[in-house]
């Protein structure tokens, strides 16, 4: 179905370069920048470029309205331009996968708008009929799971939102290793890395190995057990294991080049379409 649209959100220049798009700016550069000069191969942690600088309508940011930069992977926003810049939390990216999967738009620290959940597959092609959407989530974020550290991921999620048994292969990278308790839920071994990985980030114009990313603040907790899901890539058929998060969705295909088998969901592109009823540009 066609997402419920709002009005158009308030349009601020590209070139504008205020120190909240500075802030934005160094953000992204830490992890994607490095990828963007060629001197690292590994997957986005935002995407390229901006593809939107904007402002939103919310209640509990000065003026009721927060200033935003949409990516490919989420969208970056400063609520409360006063507080300490140096902290991890002065530049955030909301909890769009929350709100797609219970169709809630939030408005400020405490209110939401309801609306339809997002019916937009959180894997592989965007045309696909079949794959499971945002919305197929709703059930299985509602319940919390057990510490199954050892076990291997052993279930499909299917468009419908049920759950089925998975039966290919077992791979040492589905192991589950870490545990959540403060949301219930178990990270295989794939994605746990990646949440730790280390590399090449790019800080204030210079270039060194660090941790591609504070996982907490980048992806928020787990939202649900990892999945397989039946999803096309490019019109492929592909079996693919994928993660929701708070902030994002992890996807894993075997079948990717290394350094491309993890990979960000397009999660800030899914929630501007679902939100504003149109595709961000290219």
């Amino acid at each position: 179905p066609t997402p419920t649209t709002t009005p158009s959100p308030t349009t601020t220049a590209t070139t504008t370069a205020t120190p909240a798009f500075l802030a934005f700016s160094q953000v992204w550069q830490r992890a994607d920048q490095p990828v963007t000069a060629g001197q690292a191969a590994r997957s986005w942690m935002w995407g390229p470029k901006p593809l939107q600088r904007i402002s939103e309508s919310y209640s509990n940011a000065p003026g009721g309205e927060r200033l935003v930069e949409y990516y490919d992977k989420a969208r970056m926003e400063i609520t409360n331009p006063g507080a300490n810049r140096s902290s991890p939390w002065f530049v955030t990216n909301g909890l769009l996968v929350v709100e797609m999967a219970r169709g809630q738009l939030q408005t400020g620290d405490r209110s939401f708008t309801n609306r339809a959940a997002a019916e937009i597959p959180i894997a592989g092609d965007q045309s696909d009929r079949s794959a499971p959407t945002y919305a197929s989530l709703a059930g299985v974020i509602a319940r919390k799971d057990r510490d199954r550290s050892g076990e291997y991921v052993a279930e499909m999620l299917e468009r419908n939102g049920r759950t089925g048994d998975y039966t290919g292969a077992r791979l040492k990278a589905t192991q589950l290793v870490r545990f959540v308790p403060e949301t219930g839920h178990n990270i295989p071994e794939v994605f746990w890395g990646f949440l730790n990985a280390r590399g090449t980030i790019s800080e204030g114009g210079q270039t060194r190995q660090g941790a591609l990313m504070d996982w907490l603040t980048t992806l928020g907790y787990p939202v649900s057990e990892p999945y397989w899901v039946n999803v096309t890539v490019d019109g492929e058929q592909r079996q693919v294991l994928v993660q929701p998060f708070e902030r994002r969705v992890l996807t894993y295909d075997p079948a990717n080049p290394s350094g491309w088998q993890v990979e960000m969901g397009n999660v800030g592109r899914h929630y501007h379409l679902w939100r504003y009823g149109r595709e961000l540009p290219e």
